[in-house]
């Protein structure tokens, strides 16, 4: 296989400076980088290293009576098989090698330093970042100028985290740079319990068109796409992706800024690209671009090579111009990677010298301690302390401070995002917008007068996931119903103070007032209800605990009210449809008992639902939209999702629908109370006329809130809207039609001058002129005698009616 070598004229000038001065010793280092025939463009990097070894050398003081060197650039042609032939060449050429510089990309340099260090020869790179190049076990002597990938993963998750976007496709370049990369991003994205959808996919470097019409028939519904490959598949797999209209404004690509300047030019080799180059920049039209990126922190401060990082750059591309290279941002890691060996070698000649190599840990490591000029491949011990000197490495270079961790990884804490704008006259920019630090959290930044509309004028693209809409009720309705249920606690506190502050008074004393204060309870238990069924929540507990007290405080009040009314009925009925004429008084214990039996049905029924449904947290789908502002844009699916606590055949489903079984059959017996004493008409017992209708309304209703309870429940506005409605109708009813006509009874006997003081004088002389009237017989013989011409039906019916005002005046 055929090498390819370059020579430069500083190396040949060096080379001839070496004949004419014996004085100097010649210390050579592997050049290796990649000139981009099949893969990545590296090469650029050689006018740097140039400028490197011309300013070491003209160093006083650094490696005295020694020149540093490169024997000829070679060219690994971004291949593994190549680069490893490369290396072999230099090993088996003279002079020795004390060191590598490459290889140009990860693809070539993995092969390599996971051999070199056989040769106790370390390596230096300045481009490669695979995370697999951080195995130490594997890459035993290897150190790189730029950061790993390792960085990237989370710095991509806080930035997919500020966009939004939940799904992602990694269309991935088939090397083991590439796929060992996206596995870790993959393995970050899953592990964040963040990204809903990982989509990947491979692409052979040869063909990689072919191979990825596939991933874009499967990929429509992805919006958000990471590239990870270099510039020759990427020119031919967005030029693709051009041709099926897979770009800005419905599709986001993000890729690795690592590519030199207009990588997408014909001025590069493009390949068999078919797209031109206005076409290649209408595609990257606000495409993403991030990288770690060592940066120094003034470009105007004197570094440790004594020169600024601006007056580098500056020489740099200007003698990348003169020499025809294509300038590259890995120049600066590369001349850094220069005076990082240079410096190495320097402290390794003086601890030669010295003779002391304590705490180098190579104090035992078999070999000699040699000058530099006769290092050899064996030499264990000179290979050991010359990694050694390179790890310790503390160096502020042109491309910022320099140090390595444990695996020889440039330490390195920064991202920087960057976005292809494709600019009016036609030109096309990379310009800086945010950056990420990994000592603060990777917390996304933005540059100071940049914001997402900067970015994304229209708007944050979409990912392409369906959005998942948890449905809740309305702002508006629950302002509603909640002002409504505020004005009916209102309505049932004044019937509470009215029962209290008139309590003496026959009105109120007459209608039970131990049953009425359960009704004001029960009925504020209703009202309160409406505040927990329509409490605007996405959350599935709180939508299990919103659920739960709903049914809790609805079911306990309507027996409380029911029970009372029931109660009411039970006692006007028992009365006129006793066939005994030795009645037995309904006292209030009696009708409160009854009232505490009906409602702790309710409870233990409640209860049992309640225990059942401890862990049912339904999530039902629906097909439509109930609020117009939760729709989803244009061409976005949404998914639309009701939280329930009482999923459809779950044991909490038939408990539910029990507990309303059970109000239907107090319904019943309630309306069959009410028709039998439907012809009830005394003026004490003006209660069971409303009772009555409170009976036949609230049935109504009550059928009302069942169907709405299991048909309707999929409809959640109409559903809660039909709900509120019914539980206000039914609980204004009740205590309009109990506490009401009181109300308007005292006023009248109030405004007229009446007072309970003359109702118990009249009772008083009524009682000292007929004492025998407290016996139901001598009352009766009293009436047989007034009216002897009646018939003996209406004397008997007169008797109940004169029994039922003495009960009703003894309470």
């Amino acid at each position: 296989m055929r090498l390819h070598y370059r020579s430069t004229p500083l190396l040949i000038a060096l080379q001839l400076a070496g004949i004419g001065c014996v004085q100097s010793a010649n210390l050579t280092f592997m050049f290796i980088t990649s000139f981009g025939q099949f893969g990545l463009n590296s090469s650029g990097v050689v006018p740097a290293a140039d400028m490197a070894i011309r300013d070491i050398n003209s160093r006083s003081g650094l490696l005295p009576g020694y020149r540093l060197m490169y024997d000829s650039v070679r060219d690994s042609q971004c291949q593994n098989d190549i680069a490893l032939d490369a290396f072999f060449q230099g090993i088996q050429s003279d002079p020795v090698k004390l060191a590598v510089i490459g290889c140009g990309c990860s693809v070539a340099t993995e092969p390599v330093a996971a051999i070199s260090h056989h040769w106790n020869i370390s390596q230096i790179s300045y481009f490669s970042a695979s995370t697999a190049l951080s195995n130490r076990s594997r890459y035993k002597k290897y150190f790189r100028t730029n950061p790993s990938f390792v960085i990237e993963p989370p710095a991509f998750l806080s930035m997919i985290k500020h966009f939004g976007w939940r799904r992602i496709g990694f269309l991935t370049q088939n090397e083991n740079v590439y796929t060992t990369a996206v596995t870790s991003f993959r393995d970050m994205l899953k592990n964040s319990n963040y990204v809903s959808e990982i989509r990947l996919f491979e692409t052979t470097s040869d063909n990689p068109v072919t191979s990825t019409n596939d991933f874009f028939m499967a990929s429509e519904d992805y919006r958000v796409f990471f590239l990870n490959s270099y510039s020759g598949p990427a020119r031919k797999i967005i030029c693709e992706a051009f041709r099926k209209n897979f770009m800005y404004p419905k599709y986001v690509w993000i890729m690795r800024d690592s590519f030199i300047d207009n990588w997408w030019t014909a001025a590069v080799d493009k390949g068999d690209v078919n797209c031109t180059d206005q076409e290649l920049e209408m595609f990257l039209d606000k495409a993403i671009s991030f990288r770690g990126y060592p940066s120094p922190e003034n470009y105007t401060s004197i570094t440790d090579a004594g020169i600024t990082a601006q007056k580098f750059q500056d020489e740099y591309e200007y003698r990348a111009l003169q020499m025809n290279y294509e300038a590259s941002d890995a120049g600066g890691r590369a001349y850094d990677a220069v005076w990082i060996l240079a410096a190495a070698l320097n402290r390794t000649m003086a601890m030669v010298k010295s003779g002391n190599i304590n705490g180098t840990g190579c104090e035992n490591i078999t070999g000699s301690l040699v000058p530099l000029e006769l290092f050899q491949y064996s030499n264990e011990k000179m290979g050991c302390l010359i990694q050694y000197n390179i790890k310790i490495t503390n160096f502020t270079g042109v491309s910022g401070h320099i140090q390595f961790d444990m695996n020889g990884t440039r330490i390195q804490n920064l991202i920087i995002l960057k976005q292809y704008t494709h600019l009016a006259h036609g030109n096309m920019s990379r310009n800086l917008f945010a950056y990420l630090d990994a000592q603060h959290g990777y917390n996304f930044n933005f540059l100071p007068g940049v914001g997402d509309k900067d970015i994304y004028a229209d708007g944050i693209p979409s990912d392409g996931a369906a959005i998942n809409n948890t449905v809740t009720y309305s702002i508006p309705m629950i302002v509603v119903f909640y002002t409504c249920s505020a004005g009916g606690e209102v309505f049932a506190l004044v019937c509470l103070v009215f029962i209290v502050a008139f309590r003496n008074k026959r009105v109120v004393r007459l209608s039970s007032p131990a049953l009425n204060y359960i009704i004001v309870v029960g009925s504020m238990c209703m009202y309160a209800s409406l505040f927990a069924h329509l409490a605007p929540t996405k959350i599935k507990n709180g939508v299990w605990t919103s659920c739960l007290l709903s049914l809790g405080l609805f079911t306990i009040g309507y027996a409380l009210c029911f029970g009372a009314l029931l109660a009411k009925m039970w006692r006007v009925y028992y009365i006129f449809h006793n066939p005994t004429t030795k009645k037995l008084f309904a006292q209030d214990w009696h009708m409160v008992l009854l009232t505490m039996i009906i409602t702790g049905i309710g409870v233990c029924l409640l209860a049992l639902a309640t225990a059942t449904s401890a862990l049912d947290q339904f999530v039902v789908k629906v097909d439509h939209v109930e609020n117009p502002k939760e729709k989803a844009p244009r061409d976005i699916t949404q998914n639309n999702y009701i939280l329930m606590c009482y999923g459809p055949s779950s044991p909490a489903y038939y408990l539910r629908a029990l507990i309303f079984a059970y109000f239907a059959v107090l319904q019943i017996l309630g309306i069959m109370l009410a028709f039998q004493t439907r012809k009830v008409k005394f003026p004490g017992l003006k209660d069971s006329k409303f009772v009555t209708i409170i009976m036949y309304t609230s049935s109504l209703i009550l059928l009302l809130l069942i169907g709405n309870a299991f048909a309707f429940n999929s409809y959640l506005t109409a559903s809660g809207s039909l709900h509120a409605i019914g539980v206000l109708i039914l609980t204004t009813s009740i205590l309009a039609l109990i506490f009401i006509p009181k109300m308007v009874m005292l006023y009248k006997d109030l405004a007229n001058g009446r007072s309970d003081s003359r109702t118990a004088t009249h009772r008083a002389s009524i009682a000292s002129r007929r004492p025998a009237e407290r016996s139901l017989e001598s009352e009766l013989c009293q009436r047989d005698k007034e009216i002897k011409e009646l018939k003996a039906e209406i004397a008997v019916l007169k008797g109940h009616l004169s029994e039922i005002e003495i009960i009703l005046s003894s309470e």
